[in-house]
């Protein structure tokens, strides 16, 4: 007569063989490409896994050299300015729950159980997906570098107010060179939108350096349709930056281009906000190892059931302030 067989050890040893086949890259592929702006930051390369450290830390230029004019033997008197100083953004870990009760486990056969496992992981990384590229734990958060429960969010870096507040540790208000562009339709976008538009872009842009994605809310990028159409034509010849991505369009994600940046909805972006990026300045970084890495079953001490966690640890960092811009209000038409 065979032995009893234990339903949690049989979850447990399917459970490892699934685990071998989900590695943290697979995982991590997988959230990443299913939202409309991580997967631009993909696209970008702005997405690095680097190896541990205490903290991300950048050096931030913060005053430059002043050029004076000198004739014949003019004395020449070196005036050395307060060049660098440092940004410090905080690792931020979040956990996605793969939760089996004892009530599934009796209520599944042996040979499904592979198929339930990686249902309920599926499940799990279409929740580290909303989280990762949503406004509560992820990339649109409103949390700085005090929040550790969050990733540093764009309605941090990017607020209404360019002069309070801090990022990456350094305020706005007493470092002039670490300040973000605004720009506020303050009005219906079909009045001023477009202008509006076209000062942000200038505004975040220098020398060959400029804005290569903006993200938009769904309200904003209708308005911002509707404003060109009733304009001029979007049909730009090939080669002068009016089609859009294809990588993009391929992934399901729809968008069109203005000056050659990206232009795209994102439905996490927050009502009346728009955020003009270039991805020179801006990366979301993983730990290597972690970007979604798939930990062992646990048995709860107290309960009847097993609990494994999907973990992500990373955030988002900006180091130059200046070269992005929030666009206000462009929600109504």
């Amino acid at each position: 007569m065979a032995g009893n067989l234990s339903v949690t050890r049989e979850y447990d040893r399917v459970f490892s063989l699934v685990q071998d086949k989900l590695s943290s890259n697979v995982l991590f592929d997988n959230a990443s490409s299913r939202t409309a702006y991580l997967y631009a930051m993909k696209l970008k390369g702005n997405m690095p896994s680097v190896d541990g450290r205490a903290n991300l830390r950048f050096s931030i230029l913060k005053e430059l050299p002043s050029t004076i004019g000198y004739t014949d033997d003019d004395t020449l008197t070196p005036t050395r300015p307060d060049a660098f100083t440092s940004a410090i953004f905080e690792w931020k870990q979040l956990a996605t729950p793969v939760n089996v009760t004892g009530r599934d486990m009796i209520r599944t056969e042996n040979g499904a159980i592979a198929d339930m496992l990686t249902a309920l992981i599926m499940a799990a990384e279409t929740g580290m997906r909303e989280s990762l590229g949503g406004s509560s734990v992820g990339v649109f958060s409103t949390a700085d570098e005090t929040e550790l429960r969050k990733f540093s969010g764009l309605q941090s870096h990017l607020t209404n107010s360019t002069t309070t507040g801090t990022v990456g540790n350094l305020s706005r208000a007493t470092l002039t060179a670490w300040r973000h562009q605004s720009s506020n339709v303050s009005s219906a976008f079909a009045t001023n939108g477009l202008d509006r538009f076209r000062t942000l872009y200038r505004q975040c842009g220098r020398f060959d350096e400029n804005v290569d994605l903006i993200v938009l809310t769904g309200s904003t990028m209708d308005n911002y349709e509707d404003a060109l159409t009733s304009t001029f034509h979007v049909n730009l010849p090939l080669g002068m930056g009016g089609q859009g991505n294809a990588d993009m369009i391929d992934a399901g994600f729809w968008n069109i281009r203005y000056k050659n940046a990206m232009v795209f909805a994102d439905d996490s972006v927050p009502a009346n906000y728009g955020y003009f990026l270039n991805s020179k300045y801006i990366k979301l970084y993983m730990r290597q190892g972690r970007e979604s890495e798939l930990g062992d079953f646990v048995k709860s001490r107290d309960k009847d059931d097993v609990v494994a966690y999907v973990y992500t640890a990373g955030n988002q960092c900006i180091t130059a302030l200046a070269r992005h811009g929030v666009l206000l209000n462009g929600d109504t038409n």
